[in-house]
């Protein structure tokens, strides 16, 4: 398959690529001029992966990206910020191209297919804008419903934050974040399965104008399960530390602090920390719903997130070591 990856050079985009590539699909990379200087090193990662770059971005003339969309068998989109409403011009290049085979994956990526656009409105309308030109323009899509990637959930044990952060250390200095009863459950998945189940999809017919759920069992979990874990891993099995403070949050307070957000982006942080905690991601899935691990038992086996926790215990353990 032809694959043409949009955002190549961001976090999940360029992990997309490089895995479109090992699996055997012919990719191109649109990488803008720009991120061609700034993010130099990714770029060659991605021709020393055997994908070819093509000069342009989500602006470009209209020409440049109805040429790229004739010759591809598959889009995939994982941009972010402005550029999601940007994907726009992508779905009218697409249906200028007329390509009847053209599968176009946009960039979702996230719960907004589980808990709709009203969970957190700057970040899922975009999106919803976006789901609704495809399905009005009789490309065949397929949405991937990621939930929430672990680096930014599990780190924080239930609290989202920034990326790869270091959890805390169970010594009865720090404090955790304690929402309502900690029982609402929620789905958390690492990235690589993120990004494996995501390029299995290319091509595949069953999940042609559907949604494809990453929802594995044993990631299915609560506030409380992720502190469990990681108080079991660190205080019954490693002796170290003791267990966790909780610092109780109730649903009003977090509604306090949704209200007085500082910014959009820290407000949009605190509606999905909402979404997950209190109102829960495992609503049923529908007619036009596929989840990944029961479609594709045998292409690839998931981790738990108890066993992504292991990597938690080695970052503290090297942190305490440290102090």
């Amino acid at each position: 398959m032809k694959v043409l990856v949009v955002g190549a050079t961001g976090y999940l985009g360029s992990r997309i690529a490089v895995e479109s590539a090992r699996r055997g699909h012919k990719v191109t990379a649109l990488v803008s001029e720009g991120s061609q200087s700034k993010k130099a090193d990714i770029v060659q990662r991605l021709r020393d992966t055997g994908i070819e770059t093509a000069t342009g971005h989500l602006e470009s003339k209209q020409e440049i990206l109805v040429k790229l969309l004739t010759d591809v068998n598959i889009v995939v989109s994982a941009v972010n910020g402005p550029g999601l409403l940007l994907q726009l011009n992508l779905v009218e290049a697409a249906k200028k191209a007329a390509n009847p085979t053209l599968q176009f994956l946009p960039s979702e990526f996230s719960a907004f297919g589980a808990v709709g656009e009203e969970a957190a409105p700057l970040l899922y309308g975009p999106k919803a804008q976006v789901r609704r030109a495809l399905q009005a323009s009789h490309i065949r899509y397929t949405f991937i419903v990621a939930y929430g990637l672990a680096p930014y959930w599990a780190n924080g044990l239930g609290e989202l934050g920034t990326r790869g952060r270091v959890p805390p250390a169970p010594r009865g200095l720090d404090k955790v974040p304690y929402y309502g009863s900690g029982h609402t459950r929620f789905c958390v998945n690492t990235v690589e399965d993120v990004v494996k189940y995501t390029v299995r999809a290319l091509g595949c017919s069953y999940v042609v104008n559907k949604q494809l759920h990453i929802r594995p069992r044993l990631n299915q979990v609560s506030q409380h399960d992720l502190i469990h874990i990681y108080e079991d891993k660190l205080f019954r099995q490693q002796g170290i530390g003791q267990r966790l403070v909780r610092a109780p949050v109730s649903e009003a307070d977090l509604d306090a602090q949704i209200t007085g957000a500082a910014d959009d982006i820290k407000r949009t942080q605190l509606q999905l920390q909402k979404s997950f905690i209190f109102m829960g991601t495992l609503t049923p899935l529908g007619i036009h719903d596929y989840e990944a691990t029961a479609l594709y038992p045998d292409d690839h086996h998931y981790t738990p997130i108890a066993r992504y926790m292991n990597n938690l215990i080695y970052e503290c353990k090297a942190h305490l070591a440290e102090e």
